[in-house]
């Protein structure tokens, strides 16, 4: 496997870990994300102003490889001071300018990780005084576990305080597939059949698009935990939602709606049956994402708002015609 694919591949991860630790942060307000009861001493601000401190040396070591060939790594122990001292800095930071530095340090690591030709991205460099070797490859990797551990962290931390919010996710789940289907009113069979609305796909196909995500998710929901053979080798990508929209050929409009509305009671009844603990269990999506399971439930319902305003473009489209 070529040194570009890996590096590609790693960082789609650092994104991925990044939207999951964005997750875990989903509905917190400034009083919940300061209180001291995270960890001894540490309140979630902290672990986000530890998290930018730690982005940051990475962004130190981006840049000097690009402007000197050398990322100059310090010795762990000089890291860790660096970090008391970030978090000791920011402590009277609001919630909203920790995490918009977060987001500006990400910015400019992707955008200084972009110039690092592939031999330096792979190249081993000394640690310090160490005695050891590492390459900015590694700390890429090492920003990708630290953002899924303490995301896993803070999801934990809310299950156990009673801070999880699962009524605000309920709120999206439920809300977002009633604009999904309200986006189908007034809309003439005739015309859900024949209008493409996504690409080549008709509102019948994107229909039939949303259910075959409904079972997918409903049986992925089912076994979080547990082996799904029927994952094996299936990419989940253009061609396999071709192929799912090819299944459901023979359906129509009304059997379609029918499925959609049954597959999204069995999805909320399986939400509200499941407990904050195994909500927060974090394993990988079929697209192979790790997340939570609640994160899983918030994607889904997000994967109806992609599609909502296809079928709100053709009503008024129409509306404009008739």
């Amino acid at each position: 496997m070529s040194h570009s694919f890996n590096r590609q591949m790693l960082l789609q991860e650092l994104q991925a870990a990044r939207r999951e630790l964005m997750r875990s942060l989903k509905f917190l307000n400034e009083k919940e994300a300061t209180m001291l009861e995270f960890r001894p001493d540490w309140c979630v601000r902290d672990v986000i102003s530890h998290i930018t401190a730690v982005e940051c040396t990475a962004l130190a070591a981006a840049q000097h490889l690009v402007e000197d060939g050398n990322p100059e790594f310090h010795d762990p122990l000089d890291e860790r001071e660096f970090n008391r001292q970030a978090i000791r800095r920011r402590r009277e930071f609001a919630l909203s300018e920790v995490m918009d530095e977060l987001a500006g340090s990400r910015r400019q690591l992707f955008k200084l990780l972009r110039k690092v030709p592939e031999d330096d991205f792979y190249a081993p460099f000394p640690v310090g005084r160490t005695g050891t070797e590492k390459s900015l490859a590694d700390v890429v990797a090492h920003i990708v576990a630290h953002d899924y551990e303490h995301a896993a962290d803070i999801w934990q931390w809310r299950a156990a305080t009673g801070l999880l919010k699962r009524e605000r996710f309920r709120d999206v789940i439920l809300l977002e597939r009633r604009h999904f289907l309200d986006a189908l009113t007034g809309l003439m069979e005739e015309d859900m059949v024949s209008i493409p609305v996504c690409g080549h796909w008709t509102v019948r196909d994107v229909m039939a698009h949303i259910l075959s995500w409904d079972e997918e998710a409903y049986r992925t929901a089912e076994n979080w935990t547990k082996e799904r053979p029927w994952q094996e080798g299936a990419l989940y990508d253009d061609e396999w939602n071709e192929i799912e929209v090819a299944k459901r050929r023979h359906m129509n409009v009304i059997d379609l709606a029918d499925g959609l509305a049954t597959y999204h009671r069995k999805w909320l009844r399986l939400f509200d049956q499941t407990s904050n603990a195994d909500l927060v269990v974090m394993s990988t999506a079929p697209w192979g994402e790790r997340m939570a399971l609640i994160s899983f439930f918030y994607e889904m319902a997000s994967h109806d708002a992609v599609h909502t305003p296809d079928l709100r473009r053709l009503q008024q489209r129409l509306q404009r015609y008739y």
